[in-house]
């Protein structure tokens, strides 16, 4: 019993409830965590912090020995021997002059954390490396009891640890359920009327993977997850700072919604975006792919010394590449030894050197940008897009003391971190980094990208920090699956819709999203993965769901950004009134949330829930604040969709003469949630219609404002009442929690 208490209260350290447990105490399951927390701020990574010379996030230094009492060498660990161990000694003491984590350091070790590292140095004191830095390995699918249930590898992963567990997975989610789920987890848009009948009459074996197959063909599905790439690529159409200067930046944007269409390999994705202009004959596509690396804020303001700023942007590439491709926190390490993981000061302006030699001045003026690559637009007009481009001579890069750019100390050359792996033979250049970073035998660039897309399908990454694979980062919930699908990513050629098909077709995500008592008591995060997630959808996602449904959405793929409906007055307030938003007309208005103008200084007032853009940002952002319910419910978008909703249901294609309050809303309750309205919602809201029918005919300035919202056509007068009741009842459907979630 205190064995399986003892795992459990490791697993809970961990912040992840127990899953399939191994035996005994595991060093990077249980003991590092420990030791990063608690002991690396002063015996970890950072020489300039590190007490007594003592080192133990190293095997030799965790080992090896120590002074001890009245001065003698002590062993700190000797394994199957915690009474010779000084480790075991000094975290057991109840002497407060021997006792570590001494009395006055905020973390202190709690009775099961001191027990946990006695019974490891007990049973062996086994050394083992961090999971995300040791190679990805050949992984066999576990064997289960039930292998019926499973449709592919990644379920029988699942339904080990259910099992295990003593848990049954959920039952399948209703394929209308399922269709609407999958559509917009790899669209960002619900399923038409008529796709989703289509998929109901399929009947034949494979009818799910059709689907499946349709919507991974789909130029949507391009769009949706570039939408993503934006957020870590800190995409905007502006430079930031004081007057937030325009910038062509849509171009690359285009890039990458093409490069997901044609399901670009991954490594290749990476190589592109890193040093497409160094890759043997360069061509437009592969130059325009390096603005990955221009993306950052520019800073234009008058008097600020040019070198200071041309250094952010290089901390600004070193920060953005090591977060996206590796779920590294090497910012960390900009201004002195990072505190846990295995990067060093040094380290960190070994790899800026890779970005300092960009041809680049640090002041934006006109005159001094970046290289630009001039390009035709879609009407023929000249522009010119900011890329990367070597200089014939290349900078000295120093290690800055205390990262101040003012303040040179050690020259360094181009490299990677000391400690985790190497590449031969790469040159020394970004398209080395390049080959580095995409190389099979790098540990975490294949775990991270298939972590990113199970988060995109399951809600939540298996590991729950993505942007942290570090040591004080999470554990993944599943190891053996996330190295199995990281292996699987790289044996498939770098196949990004390959890997999405495998999640999305698994038995795993056609689980129901259902949840007795017991069982969210239980898994609350749904970490066991015995049902599926529920989750609130993305504001940009919100939007277009409802310009969809309405039927106001226009689709067209990429082009330049636009401007659809925004608060007055906002660009005027963060400029000091050298700005006025000009907002679009027709066709502007009703596009994917993806091509609104992303100004950095004043983000889209409707997307709630997003990254601001200033910095690369892979978490997930979600949110019900009560701001969110008031935008739903009152911006002239939603207001707009909820009253041309109204008019075609009530006098477009999908009217029908003489229908009743009851017919019109279920036809709402299908235009929006795929489904039909239950007999408790059409008494409710054929109540509500009545109401506001009765309200709006009894002021008609009211109704004519519900009903002619936003820049469509108005109605016919004789039809605004009308329209204007419905329209309330269309808002209702928006905002319902099943509208605003994918389940």
């Amino acid at each position: 019993m205190l064995e399986t208490l003892l795992t459990l209260a490791a697993a809970t350290i961990l912040g992840a409830p127990p899953l399939a447990g191994q035996p005994g105490v595991d060093f990077d399951r249980d003991i590092r965590p420990i030791l990063s927390d608690a002991c690396y701020k002063c015996h970890g990574p950072d020489a300039g912090d590190r007490k007594a010379g003592l080192r133990l996030d190293l095997r030799e230094g965790l080992f090896g020995a120590t002074r001890g009492e009245a001065g003698e060498m002590a062993a700190v660990v000797v394994p199957g021997s915690p009474q010779e161990s000084e480790l075991a000694r000094r975290v057991g003491s109840d002497d407060p002059d021997e006792r570590m984590p001494p009395p006055e350091a905020a973390r202190q070790l709690t009775e099961v954390e001191v027990s946990l590292l006695g019974r490891w140095i007990a049973e062996g004191g086994t050394w083992s490396g961090h999971w995300a830095f040791e190679p990805v390995g050949p992984i066999e699918a576990p064997g289960v009891s039930d292998a019926g249930w499973c449709r592919n590898e990644i379920d029988r992963f699942v339904l080990a640890v259910l099992e295990h567990e003593g848990l049954r997975p959920a039952a399948e989610a209703d394929r209308r359920t399922f269709l609407r789920r999958v559509s917009l987890d790899l669209t960002g848009l619900a399923p038409s009327g008529e796709e989703l009948a289509a998929f109901l009459a399929d009947d034949g074996a494979g009818a799910y993977e059709r689907a499946v197959d349709r919507l991974l063909a789909s130029s949507r599905f391009g769009e949706h997850f570039a939408a993503g790439w934006l957020d870590a690529a800190r995409y905007a159409d502006s430079n930031g700072f004081q007057l937030d200067p325009d910038r062509t930046a849509w171009p690359w944007r285009d890039w990458v919604i093409r490069a997901f269409n044609e399901n670009m390999p991954y490594d290749e994705f990476a190589r592109e975006q890193i040093a497409g202009d160094l890759l043997p004959g360069a061509g437009e596509s592969q130059i325009l792919a390096t603005m990955f690396n221009r993306n950052h804020p520019i800073n234009g303001e008058g008097g600020r010394d040019v070198e200071e700023s041309r250094n952010d942007y290089v901390n600004d590439r070193v920060d953005t590449t090591s977060t996206v491709w590796l779920g590294l926190t090497m910012a960390c390490a900009q201004c002195h030894d990072h505190k846990y993981d295995p990067v060093s000061q040094k380290d960190y302006y070994r790899f800026a050197a890779y970005f300092n030699s960009i041809d680049e001045d640090g002041s934006g003026d006109q005159g001094d940008e970046p290289p630009l690559l001039e390009m035709k637009g879609p009407d023929g007009g000249e522009l010119h897009v900011m890329v990367m481009r070597e200089r014939t001579e290349p900078r000295q890069t120093h290690v800055l003391v205390r990262g101040a750019w003012d303040a040179p100390g050690e020259a360094v050359g181009p490299g990677t971190p000391e400690r985790l792996w190497s590449l031969p033979g790469a040159p020394a250049n970004r398209l080395g980094l390049a080959e580095w970073v995409a190389d099979p035998a790098n540990p975490l660039t294949a775990r991270v990208e298939v972590n990113r897309l199970w988060q995109a399908e399951f809600g939540a990454g298996l590991v729950r920090t993505p942007g942290n694979f570090g040591i004080q980062g999470e554990r993944p919930t599943h190891p053996e699956l996330l190295d199995w699908l990281a292996g699987e990513f790289m044996r498939r050629g770098w196949d990004v819709k390959a890997m999405l098909r495998l999640m999305v077709t698994s038995a795993t995500y056609r689980q129901s999203s259902a949840c007795g008592a017991a069982l969210f008591d239980r898994d609350p995060e749904n970490r066991l993965l015995a049902r599926a997630s529920r989750f609130r959808l993305a504001s940009g996602v919100l939007r277009d769901q409802a310009l969809g449904a309405s039927g106001l959405l226009v689709e067209r793929v990429g082009g330049p950004p636009v401007k659809p409906y925004h608060p007055a007055g906002v660009w005027e307030d963060v400029s000091f009134g050298r700005l006025s938003y000009a907002q679009g007309t027709g066709d502007e208005l009703y596009r994917r949330s993806l091509y609104t103008f992303w100004r950095r200084t004043a983000a889209p007032a409707n997307m709630f829930d997003t990254s601001m853009r200033q910095k690369c940002s892979v978490r997930v952002i979600r949110t019900n604040t009560p701001l969110q319910a008031l935008i739903l419910m009152n911006d002239e978008t939603y207001a707009e969709a909820a009253a041309a909703l109204a008019e075609r249901t009530l006098y477009g294609s999908v009217s029908s003469p003489g229908a009743s309050d009851r017919e019109s809303i279920a036809r709402v309750f299908e235009a929006v949630l795929g489904r039909p309205a239950r007999a408790a919602e059409l008494a409710v809201l054929t109540r509500r219609l009545v109401e506001l029918r009765a309200y709006y005919a009894d002021h008609a300035d009211e109704a004519s404002a519900a009903a002619c919202v936003g820049e469509r056509p108005d109605p016919r007068e004789d039809r605004r009442t009308e329209i204007a009741a419905l329209a309330g009842v269309c808002s209702v459907v928006f905002n319902l929690d099943e509208a605003l979630s994918r389940e």
